[in-house]
């Protein structure tokens, strides 16, 4: 399933509340935040869903045994921060194998720059799952320009360590997505995100 599509049906429950808004023929809203919000999870209590997040396709799904859960969780759980979030399985399900911890932000003020995305990232090292961050631009026709999953590197210690990734904003691009992935079983952290734009070298 591609993630345009979860995006569009995330974008219609958060929090175990439906909230429709307009979307385009895409899958995001047509409405996208113009900043990047809660990157230190520190919005919201201990136990709930991180604010300003989506988990894919968890939230957007119909009343459902879940497969897969985002929360904030306290201080002795994290890298450096009193706050953190993590995700996790439930159960196991073979018809989803991934879940995608993640928000949509406009990048057009950003065009012609490099997205320099880093955040601490650590698994359930006796599960077998692991976790990836993720960036990816399009255009307004729906159109990718940029995508890094660390299809090649994945997160597969149980200690913290800092992660990266460096992408380059086209000219045209329009609509990203930002965040982490849970592949299989166990539980991912992510703390102390930072996102930052220089010239494109």
């Amino acid at each position: 399933m591609r993630w345009s599509l979860i995006a569009l049906l995330a974008s219609l429950v958060l929090g175990g509340r439906s909230t429709p808004v307009p979307v385009n023929p895409c899958g995001w809203p047509d409405e996208l935040k113009t900043n990047a919000e809660n990157l230190n999870f520190a919005d919201g209590a201990v136990g709930a869903s991180p604010k300003g997040w989506l988990l894919g396709p968890e939230w957007a799904w119909a009343p459902h045994v879940p497969i897969y859960e985002a929360k904030n969780v306290p201080a002795e759980q994290c890298h450096a921060s009193p706050q953190c979030a993590t995700v996790r399985s439930l159960r196991s399900d073979p018809s989803l194998s991934l879940t995608f911890l993640y928000q949509n932000v406009d990048v057009t003020q950003h065009r012609g720059q490099t997205l320099i995305y880093r955040a601490f990232v650590r698994v359930d090292p006796s599960q077998k799952g692991v976790a990836r961050l993720l960036v990816r631009f399009h255009r307004k026709d729906c159109s990718t320009t940029f995508r890094d999953d660390m299809g090649d590197h994945p997160v597969t210690s149980g200690d913290w360590a800092l992660y990266e990734i460096r992408a380059p904003i086209a000219k045209d691009a329009y609509h990203m997505e930002f965040g982490m992935q849970l592949i299989g079983q166990g539980a991912a952290w992510i703390d102390q995100i930072s996102m930052e734009y220089a010239p494109l070298p």
